[in-house]
């Protein structure tokens, strides 16, 4: 049977047409495959931005902090067809409305390629992330950027804890160190830089070296106010007997050496001399913070406490305080003398809440099982004594902790 010419010009039209329509939809498949790696890139870098956002709810930054996030992984707000929304509290889902939440939206329109052909010259990518601010599960920070045995747990020292441990030193030989025949056992062990072990106890479970820096997580506290001159008491010295103190600026510090001192509940300025309890003196305090700072009339010292059968120190569990037992000016040098602080109250003292010296070191030891947490976050920490820390915060009648983490739920 011939063939017509016709017919063989029809084929090669049907075939042109054939292919086409077949790198339209090749060109069409490129193109949804882009916006869907950019939908996968925008979800990670709005991930990202909300958890950046939460982490400032107590610093006030929430907008700035998760916009500059997304800066940098790429989608800055009005730039590139971009726009970077942030709701606190969010406007829509589950968490509406509640201003523990952020929500951030990021939406961009994208260039298509092969879809140009059917007049589809972009098309808009738009994704959304909610985070909010949970409870850290770590209690202990080391908070130096660079010093050698931030954080260390020496002599025959065991420590365990039920919460983790955070270094942020990023010294590249012993950041975190563990000496002489104690154990360190942690629910998790991070640092910036590196660890060394000395002992023939190796650390459970292992420290993870190289995590990502750290900030200061109490930065948003803001210090009590008080007139720097007008001292309720001065110089106070105990030797014995049984007495109440209560809240107001002592200067000159708080030294006892003997007896029972009741603290009642408040807010205590210690306007230098520092906090010093020993001799086998008992203290006793529900409620109770301790604001650390001295100036050129009284020098600051840290807190001492040693010995102590049977004494408890607890933080106030309500009020901006809420959760911190001991609050050191963050403007002391750490090369002040005697600015270090050394709480060793052994199984007879109960201490509850966070110890908070940013810029100064502190030595603790403890055993005692009756406080429902205790967190340390300093400028360098050191473990000189068996010492066990429970799980924190999470037994307290509020379940609550000072120090927060943002955490993603949408």
């Amino acid at each position: 049977m011939r063939r017509h010419k016709n017919d063989a010009g029809q084929a090669l039209l049907l075939m042109a047409f054939t292919m086409i329509v077949l790198m339209g939809f090749a060109g069409m498949g490129i193109d949804i495959g882009y916006l869907r790696y950019m939908r996968r890139t925008m979800q990670a870098a709005t991930d990202s931005a909300a958890l950046a956002g939460a982490a400032e709810l107590d610093y006030g930054d929430v907008s700035s902090a998760a916009r500059a996030d997304a800066a940098t992984n790429g989608f800055t707000n009005g730039s590139k067809n971009t726009t970077v929304t942030v709701n606190n509290p969010p406007l829509s889902g589950p968490n509406q409305g509640n201003p523990r939440y952020v929500e951030v939206i990021i939406a961009q329109s994208e260039p298509t390629f092969f879809m140009k052909l059917l007049g589809v010259y972009s098309h808009m990518v738009s994704t959304r992330a909610v985070a909010y601010e949970g409870v850290s599960g770590a209690c202990i920070y080391a908070l130096n950027p660079t010093a050698s045995s931030a954080f260390v747990v020496s002599g025959s020292a065991s420590f365990s804890s039920q919460c983790g441990i955070l270094d942020n030193s990023d010294d590249s030989t012993a950041a975190l160190v563990q000496n002489g025949g104690g154990c360190l056992t942690a629910k998790y062990i991070g640092v910036v830089g590196q660890f060394k072990n000395n002992s023939s106890c190796a650390p459970t479970p292992t420290p993870q070296s190289g995590i990502a820096p750290f900030s200061d997580p109490l930065a948003y506290l803001q210090p009590p106010s008080f007139n720097s001159t007008t001292c309720d008491q001065t110089n106070v010295s105990i030797t014995g007997g049984t007495q109440t103190l209560y809240q107001g600026v002592y200067c000159g510090g708080i030294k006892i050496t003997g007896g029972d001192v009741t603290f009642s509940p408040g807010i205590y300025i210690i306007n230098g001399g520092g906090l010093s309890v020993s001799g086998g003196a008992n203290v006793y305090g529900n409620g109770v913070t301790f604001y650390l700072t001295g100036n050129t009339k009284y020098a600051y010292k840290g807190v001492s406490i040693t010995g102590g059968s049977d004494s408890y120190l607890i933080a106030p569990d309500s009020g901006t305080y809420a959760g911190i037992l001991f609050f050191q000016d963050r403007s002391i040098s750490s090369t002040s003398s005697g600015a270090d602080s050394d709480i060793a109250g052994g199984s007879g003292l109960t201490v509850q809440g966070t110890l908070y010296f940013p810029t100064t070191n502190l030595s603790y030891s403890g055993t005692s099982t009756n406080s429902a947490y205790t967190i340390l976050v300093a400028d360098t920490v050191s473990i000189t004594n068996n010492t066990y820390f429970p799980d924190t915060y999470s037994s307290d009648i509020n379940g609550f902790s000072p120090v927060h983490s943002a955490v993603l739920v949408e």
